[in-house]
């Protein structure tokens, strides 16, 4: 009987020590390298230039930090604190099924901008080009290429 108390409270203590160091903790989902998580927060276009924003959630650190303010909105502004750019998806050959929709969740595998991609103009430019009276900016953010969408919602 001893025994069977004895090995009932090293049971009980193992499992209170699981829930103080296990339970509470939520553990931090690893991705693969070159896999992001994150939500579309802006599509530019016109003056702007023709970028996808994605506020990226996983891994922290890829993208830029700023604010966005369009001319004509000139009361609100959008700012982020890991933001990618991208080009349209139309120009990235991700498929038509899949939304360019402010707001859209994603899961992709990315890779930098290839020396060519970099020289392309017309990657981030409207398509097709447009004269614009005012110096404007497009918003801040690390430039990306997004290989292929995993999943979203």
């Amino acid at each position: 009987m001893k025994a069977k108390v004895k090995q009932f409270k090293c049971l009980l203590i193992l499992f209170c020590l699981f829930l103080f160091f296990g339970a509470g903790c939520e553990k931090d989902e690893e991705i693969p390298p070159f896999h992001a998580k994150g939500t579309i927060i802006e599509i530019t276009g016109k003056c702007y230039g023709g970028m996808v924003l994605i506020e990226v959630e996983k891994p922290q650190g890829i993208g830029e930090s700023g604010r966005f303010s369009r001319l004509e909105e000139k009361n609100e502004s959008l700012t982020y604190k890991n933001a990618i750019g991208v080009p349209y998806f139309s120009k990235m050959d991700i498929p038509d099924s899949i939304p360019q929709i402010i707001g859209t969740w994603l899961y992709f595998e990315y890779r930098e901008l290839t020396d060519k991609e970099k020289e392309q103009a017309s990657l981030f430019s409207p398509d097709p080009p447009i004269i614009c009276k005012d110096d404007i900016i497009p918003p801040s953010a690390k430039r990306l290429m997004v290989s292929k969408v995993i999943s979203y919602k």
